[in-house]
Parts: structure tokens; sequence; C-alpha cells
């Protein structure tokens, strides 16, 4: 059996490509002035093409949440950002606040393991 830093750290490095280290920086600020469903919303918002690192780590975060190991049951089944947003929005304000932290320690992995933004390609 694995602790929860064992399942952070290995969701990260798999899901570490897809995003860059720039893009996930922002998000624990971005957490922690506008909440969990604030950056979610900015994450993830339709037709940004500039925001596609920051909703690929905002996706694997749900990823994360969705996993039976990471311990919300109540998030089984959510695989993109808009619906964990939904379930956030619409469940308890303990889980909310769960996800919340659980976010931040995340985002810590993530951010360790994400390439550095290519300075060549725009």
């Amino acid at each position: 059996m694995q602790n929860l830093d064992q399942v952070r750290a290995a969701h990260a490095l798999k899901e570490a490509l897809k995003t860059d280290k720039a893009a996930v920086s922002k998000l624990p600020a971005m957490l922690l002035s506008n909440g969990l469903l604030g950056m979610l919303a900015f994450a993830a918002e339709a037709e940004k093409p500039k925001r596609e690192k920051m909703k690929a780590a905002v996706t694997s975060l749900t990823l994360h949440l969705a996993q039976p190991a990471a311990g919300f049951p109540e998030l089984a089944g959510t695989a993109t950002p808009e619906s964990l947003a939904n379930r956030l929005a619409t469940g308890s304000a303990l889980t909310l606040q769960r996800a919340t932290t659980e976010a931040l320690a995340y985002f810590s992995y993530l951010k360790r393991y994400a390439p550095k933004k290519d300075k060549v390609a725009h």
C-alpha cells in the first residue's frame, strides 16, 4: 500500500510532460487567491489557447483527485476540470476544503516534475 505522497508523486510523474513548469507555477497562487473553483474556471476556460498547458495541469489534478487512492470517493469518475468544478460546487464544503488542500500538495509535485518551458518555441 502506498502513502498519499507516493500516490501524488507517481501520478505527477505520469502527467508532467503534458504541461510545463511555468504554467503549473501560477496555479497555487491563483488557488489561494481565488479558491479552487475560481482557479478551475480560469485555467479551463474554453477557447484560450495560451492556457493550454494550464488546462493540462488542472486536468491532471482532476484525474488525480478522481483516483481511489487519493481518498475522494465523491469525485470518482470526474475526467475534466469542468466536471470536477461541478462536483465541488454542488458537493459539501468539507470536500471542497479537502480538495483545495490536496490540490496544493499535488501541484508541488507536478511543478517539480514538469519540464521547463521551451524558450525557443512560442
